[in-house]
């Protein structure tokens, strides 16, 4: 019986739910771990983490601008930056920003791969303007 190898990246989950098995907090590994931070990095603004205010995309500001191509570049850009700054576990392949003029919010597909894995994860979500 092989056994199997253990997980290279590790995170607790946000939701502190309990491991009803362990009596722990329920784990985040590997690609999960990675996909939970990149989300987490696009969706926090400068200043809301004490310890390092720097960090995060801060694209909530450029929501309130006009949905042309240049905010759309503008978004990619700050997610880009963010990642390759505080994400250094994800090699980034695509960041895709599209428009949703309908609804007024941005539709965000970022593909990457672990740095020790070559397959390729997606996070994919939805960016609103909230008042």
């Amino acid at each position: 019986m092989a056994l199997s190898k253990p997980p290279i990246y590790s995170d607790f989950s946000t939701s502190f739910a309990r491991n009803p098995v362990q009596n722990d907090v329920v784990r985040l590994t590997d690609f999960d771990a990675v996909k939970r931070s990149v989300r987490n990095l696009i969706l926090t603004g400068k200043y809301e983490r004490l310890i390092d205010p720097e960090i995060g995309a801060n694209i909530y500001n450029l929501l309130f601008e006009p949905m042309d191509p240049t905010t759309t570049i503008l978004i990619r850009k700050a997610i880009e930056i963010t990642l390759q700054n505080y994400e250094p576990r994800a090699n980034i392949d695509q960041i895709i920003v599209t428009p949703d003029y309908d609804r007024n919010r941005y539709f965000i597909q970022v593909v990457f791969s672990l740095n020790t894995n070559q397959r390729q994860a997606t996070v994919e979500l939805f960016l609103n303007r909230i008042r």
